[in-house]
């Protein structure tokens, strides 16, 4: 089992590596998407300030015909005076919902493109996990098709490890956690090897 089991396991600390990096490159595309609102939105208050100056100069205009009109003796609101105040009030009209429209334009831009980002942030998401989990059942799939190790099986000589080579296998197996003498932080590579060996 165990020759399934570390394939698949090795899978998924590599498939945990890539949704740790997929998170990080969908918190860049969160944050693009934010930034780009934020554009949008200074953008907009850009026009909204062009549409209240478009207000202010047809007010101007309007006040100086009708001073002009005044001066000169006439009707302020009759005659040639009213009608370029007419025209005066109509260019500033359709200026000033110019503006409004190039507001509206580039506040829906901006919209629609963090909404871009975060579609492709919660792509990136899924494609990392999807990719783990993939990776995880090949190579499961790949441990169970080798199959474990051989067995084996009588009729070839033995080897006395232990006679010939001067070692001796323990008694029963202890896994590291376990074992009261094994200890990598304050011990030698040697003192190791002899703490896994029993000595």
């Amino acid at each position: 089992m165990a020759h399934i089991a570390v394939p698949v396991g090795i899978a998924a600390l590599s498939g945990m590596a890539g949704i740790q990096g997929a998170k990080a490159e969908a918190r860049g595309l969160g944050a693009q998407a934010t930034q780009t609102r934020m554009q949008a939105r200074s953008e907009a208050l850009k026009y909204k300030q062009q549409g209240v100056a478009v207000l202010d100069n047809m007010l101007r205009t309007i006040a100086t015909q009708r001073a002009a009109a005044g001066a000169g003796s006439i009707d302020a609101f009759e005659g040639n005076p009213a009608t370029m105040r007419m025209k005066a009030m109509k260019g500033g009209a359709i200026e000033y919902f110019t503006t409004r429209e190039g507001q509206t334009i580039v506040t829906r831009q901006g919209e629609l493109q963090a909404m871009e980002y975060e579609r492709q942030s919660s792509a990136v998401m899924k494609a990392a996990r999807n990719q783990a989990i993939v990776g995880m059942l090949q190579a499961g799939a790949t441990g169970a098709m080798l199959g474990g190790a051989p067995t084996p099986t009588g009729g070839g000589p033995t080897i006395d490890a232990s006679t010939q080579f001067g070692l001796r296998a323990p008694a029963t197996y202890q896994s590291l956690a376990a074992s009261s003498t094994y200890n990598p932080l304050t011990q030698t590579t040697s003192q190791q090897f002899m703490s896994l060996l029993g000595g």
